[in-house]
């Protein structure tokens, strides 16, 4: 489940059956819509191996292949692990109130090398800056120094809209709403609100190429 934080208060996504757009307009993605979607990928792979190979591997060869390719598939259907936010997140999270200026926040995202920044206002998440925001309002030097026509603070650039998720939701739906929403990280929260970790691309990414290989079942 994915739930859009913003000045109007939550708002749960996920339950509805139009296609997701941006962040202002928040569709669900049902649970039927989602592993449609993975059987018709599994469909097309299958499909596309049998072309691609045909005309360049012997027939055994071909058939042995497809045959393993099909016990894979069938093993999948058997199969039901799934690695879920809370172990990939990152727990030490930095966040900024809203009053905090530009350069600070620039200033922790060249120190920590880190795109997303939580914006918390007792606590309570209010909105994200990101490094594409705040290139917006500034201009940075050759000496890495930043230079701006207006006094901002964080809080006046942030994204007021935030989506989120919780911990136990699985990779691939992160990956997905990511993808749509053209996002690069989701704050992870738990039912109460209170802000547990962040998800990133790079925590995706680092999981992926770790040994042994993240695999996902549905």
């Amino acid at each position: 489940m994915f739930i859009v934080y913003s000045p109007e208060g939550r708002n749960v996504i996920g339950r509805q059956e139009s296609k997701i757009e941006s962040p202002k307009r928040i569709n669900a993605v049902s649970e039927s819509e989602f592993e449609q979607t993975m059987m018709e990928l599994d469909k097309d792979q299958s499909g596309h191996l049998a072309s691609s190979q045909a005309s360049d591997l012997p027939h055994s060869r071909l058939n042995y292949g497809l045959s393993q390719y099909q016990k894979q598939l069938d093993t999948l259907k058997e199969r039901h692990v799934v690695v879920q936010v809370s172990e990939i997140m990152t727990r030490d999270i930095l966040s900024l109130p809203p009053r905090a200026s530009l350069g600070e926040a620039w200033s922790l995202m060249q120190t920590h090398d880190i795109h997303h920044i939580p914006i918390l206002d007792n606590e309570n998440l209010v909105g994200m800056c990101s490094v594409q925001a705040l290139l917006r309002h500034v201009m940075v030097a050759d000496d890495n120094s930043l230079s701006m026509q207006d006094a901002l603070s964080v809080g006046d650039i942030a994204n007021t809209e935030v989506i989120t998720t919780l911990p136990n939701v699985d990779v691939r739906r992160v990956a997905y709403i990511m993808t749509e929403c053209n996002i690069g990280s989701l704050p992870v929260m738990s039912n109460a609100g209170k802000l547990l970790g962040i998800v990133t691309r790079s925590d995706l990414i680092k999981r992926l190429a770790q040994v042994p290989p993240l695999e996902i079942y549905a």
